[in-house]
């Protein structure tokens, strides 16, 4: 297959081998220079070209051919993998700061040459040169050598920033629980946890177009074609003849890396102590929801110690996973969690219940960060004291609490769905329970006033009697008059409802008024009123 485009790809090759070379290389500025066949082949050429000058040189790709932003991996197995959705979880944009910076590389000047012999059904075989080699075959049916020349032309060194530094600081700024944060800490953590496996990253890739000639030695090897990479490489037809052919590629090439271990950089960046911190916190405050969820249940509480002391300590050890606060708030959770799941195995709870209560009591209003640790505390002490408030309730124990009922809508009146044990009142509790709606500040008991609109639930009954009352029941009787010789004279009203009394909140004709009319009494005015209730 044709190698990607350059521009647009960041790849993550999960691993590596180097061709020759020190096994523990190390950044370098590369030089220019000029190199020719040796004895170390064409790594070895390559490396004398652009290296260092010390064994910390350029390594031959034995990866394909892809833009290279800081692949890492294993020597004794290479194989690719997709960077952006290995580290940071699809996301291109998180991954933009890896792409590298490009300079050129001066005057190097690089020219390769190396006797090759043709297979029988006149192969070629040029895969010493990397995975990037076109594969071509020769029209001559006989064996023979033939001459593979290689130049290197464009060349520029394409440097990666720190993999290590950049990686943590995106780490650290990735928001909590999203896919970016999940992938980067997965990806760091395979790097600082090898297991004795030794991984490397790139740190330099040189990248060029290389022109490779291929010339027969016999008469039988009159002429060559190319084969599979048409796509990547073209034939030069200009400088070509019958036997001997130049081909181009039509892009640049990495065809070379230099390599730095990756563990050790990632190490002297403090990113794998960052990552093992971040690890050790998840795993304490999972560890703590469960043994605190396991006592709230009063699920094999007898084994929530053994639980409990790993988490104990991490906690203590890894100063870098918690600052002072939360780790002090997380040791005290988790001695009240062992005190309650002690009294939770007891048929009868004793006075020492009040001792855990109380632990738990300081940790929820002790001092903390407003962040995932306090939250999590939270989440697991407080109903684990509201079930030791409880207990002690129940068993008459010196802690037993008065309950306290809240008061949302600030009328006085409490919520009986909303208790809460306290010692002192709580701030937005009072002592009763006899608001019907602790929504509306007009619904309670004793109200008088009358209101056309339901109080938020879709109930009339802002006097908490139970029921809506209507404020006007009369049904009207219609117009009275008083006659003389069969004519009104006077006309009064029989006030009330005309027709049915509506309900709560509904409107209905309301008659206040009679007069004369001509010959007869009739209503002056027909009002159409909501009928107002509490």
């Amino acid at each position: 297959m044709p190698p990607p485009s350059l521009p647009g790809r960041i790849l993550l090759l999960a691993g590596l081998a180097a061709a020759c070379g020190s096994s523990n290389p190390g950044p370098g500025s590369p030089k220019a220079g000029r190199s020719q066949v040796g004895a170390s082949g064409w790594c070895g050429a390559v490396d004398q070209a652009i290296g260092t000058g010390d064994a910390r040189g350029f390594h031959c790709l034995k990866v394909p051919n892809f833009l290279i932003t800081g692949f890492y991996g294993p020597e004794r197995n290479p194989e690719r993998s997709d960077f952006v959705n290995a580290c940071f979880g699809g996301n291109a944009d998180a991954a933009k700061r890896l792409r590298m910076n490009v300079r050129a590389i001066g005057n190097l000047s690089f020219h390769y040459s190396s006797k090759q012999t043709l297979t029988a059904g006149g192969g070629v075989d040029l895969s010493f040169l990397g995975p990037w080699a076109p594969k071509v075959s020769a029209k001559g049916s006989e064996s023979g050598e033939i001459d593979v020349e290689v130049e290197l032309v464009d060349a520029e060194i394409r440097v990666l920033s720190s993999v290590g530094e950049i990686l943590g600081q995106e780490f650290d700024g990735a928001g909590e629980g999203t896919p970016v944060k999940t992938a980067l800490e997965s990806c760091i953590h395979s790097v600082c946890n090898t297991r004795g496996e030794k991984l490397v990253y790139t740190a330099k890739v040189l990248a060029a177009v290389p022109i490779i000639r291929i010339k027969g030695r016999s008469s039988s090897t009159r002429s060559f074609e190319l084969r599979e990479t048409a796509a990547s490489f073209s034939v030069d037809r200009a400088r070509s003849t019958s036997a001997s052919w130049v081909l181009r590629a039509k892009e640049k090439l990495n065809v070379a890396a230099l390599l730095e271990g990756a563990e050790r950089a990632f190490e002297q960046t403090q990113t794998c102590t960052r990552v093992r911190a971040s690890r050790t916190r998840h795993e304490v405050l999972t560890g703590l929801r469960e043994i605190g969820l396991r006592c709230l249940a009063g699920r094999a509480v007898d084994e929530v110690p053994k639980l409990a002391t790993p988490l104990r300590k991490s906690t203590e050890q890894t100063q870098a996973s918690f600052t002072a606060n939360e780790q002090s708030a997380i040791l005290r959770s988790i001695e009240a969690i062992e005190g309650t799941a002690r009294q939770l195995a007891l048929d009868n709870p004793t006075n020492s219940l009040c001792a855990v209560r109380s632990l738990a009591e300081s940790v929820l209003a002790g001092p903390s960060e407003d962040n995932q640790v306090h939250g999590v505390i939270v989440d697991v002490i407080e109903p684990l004291h509201q079930r030791l408030s409880e207990l002690a309730n129940s068993h008459s124990l010196p802690c037993a609490e008065p309950v306290w009922f809240r008061d949302l809508d600030r009328d006085g009146y409490g919520d009986k769905r909303s208790p809460l044990r306290s010692s002192k009142q709580p701030p937005g509790y009072v002592a009763n329970a006899l608001d019907c709606y602790d929504e509306n500040p007009e619904a309670k008991p004793g109200q008088t006033r009358f209101f056309s609109l339901h109080r938020g639930d879709g109930s009339f009954d802002y006097d908490c009697d139970s029921k809506p009352s209507r404020r006007d029941e009369i049904v009207s009787g219609g117009c009275r008059e008083m006659t003389m010789l069969g004519y009104p004279t006077k006309c009064w009203a029989d006030t009330g409802w005309v027709g049915a009394v509506p309900d709560c909140g509904q409107r209905g004709r309301w008659l206040s008024s009679c007069e004369v009319h001509v010959l007869s009494c009739s209503s002056s005015q027909e009002a159409r009123p909501v009928q107002e209730c509490r």
